[in-house]
């Protein structure tokens, strides 16, 4: 089945009185989601006691967790100490997750800085090649990890270098973030077959099953001829993209699929909203 939820905690989770994240999974749960994705942006700082709390509501409600490792990550460093720090967080983030009672970890692959794309690209196949034996070794081989695509032309993580890095072992998993896509290439993102042209990108280059686990991320974003500004809200009517096409490609495409809403603050809202057009659009196939 597809999940839907948020991205971290939105405006409406504070303003209903809730106060820590262990409260996360039954607030969702009353709202009808089932996916959360804990963020841990600025480094993994969660303690055991904290993440068990939270792993046992979140399967007391039936909520899937997932976290974001650390946006410190580039595995297209030529410095070997931040390269190795990458992996540091990674494990650290595996390790998270697993307490948590999830077994997903989405990383931003990097930036080339002053390196050509080509050879940047070929730093993180090798680099994210040994880390699949790395994460054997410290017994983390069950963990699914999902190199996002990003949104900032200047940024490692088109769709086509995502599959790349995703053909190196089964454990990657495409975390396609279509806001993302749609930023970086000007706003391509208008119809069905808009999707349809990105699930056989994936399908083609990883294989049907994967395409159907897909990790997403999906927003409005603002962007200009660089890609990626800010995330925007469902109540951006200019930038897009439009989730209504990608629910109907859904059913057909992404029947497992995770979809995680990263709204600039409304995130449980918006991942509602997905969910009913998702919803609407299996009654028309019936």
């Amino acid at each position: 089945m597809v999940r839907f939820g948020p991205s971290g905690n939105d405006e409406a989770f504070y303003n209903e009185g809730n106060k820590a994240s262990v409260q996360a999974p039954a607030w969702l749960r009353a709202k009808g989601l089932q996916l959360y994705e804990y963020p841990f942006g600025r480094g993994v700082n969660m303690s055991a006691p904290t993440a068990q709390a939270i792993a046992e509501q979140a399967k007391l409600n039936d909520i899937e967790i997932s976290v974001h490792a650390p946006y410190f990550i580039n595995f297209a460093s030529v410095d070997e100490e931040k390269a190795n720090n990458s992996v540091r967080y990674i494990l650290q983030s595996a390790e998270a997750v697993r307490m948590l009672g999830g077994n997903r970890v989405v990383f931003h692959p990097g930036s080339p800085m002053k390196l050509a794309r080509e050879e940047a690209q070929s730093l993180i196949l090798k680099r994210l090649k040994d880390l699949t034996f790395i994460m054997d070794e410290n017994g983390f081989d069950d963990i699914i990890l999902c190199p996002e695509t990003m949104g900032k032309k200047n940024q490692m993580g088109s769709l086509s270098e995502v599959i790349e890095m995703c053909a190196l072992d089964e454990r990657y998993i495409p975390c396609i973030d279509f806001g993302h896509i749609n930023a970086r290439e000007g706003g391509i993102l208008k119809t069905e077959q808009d999707y349809i042209s990105i699930f056989d990108s994936i399908r083609d280059g990883i294989g049907w099953d994967r395409c159907e686990h897909l990790h997403v991320h999906f927003s409005h974003i603002q962007y200009t001829a660089m890609g990626e500004v800010k995330h925007l809200t469902f109540q951006d009517t200019v930038f897009g993209p439009d989730f209504l096409p990608l629910s109907k490609v859904l059913i057909d495409r992404g029947r497992e699929a995770h979809i995680l809403c990263e709204s600039a603050g409304t995130q449980s809202d918006d991942a509602l909203s997905m969910q009913r057009m998702y919803l609407e659009a299996m009654k028309d196939v019936r």
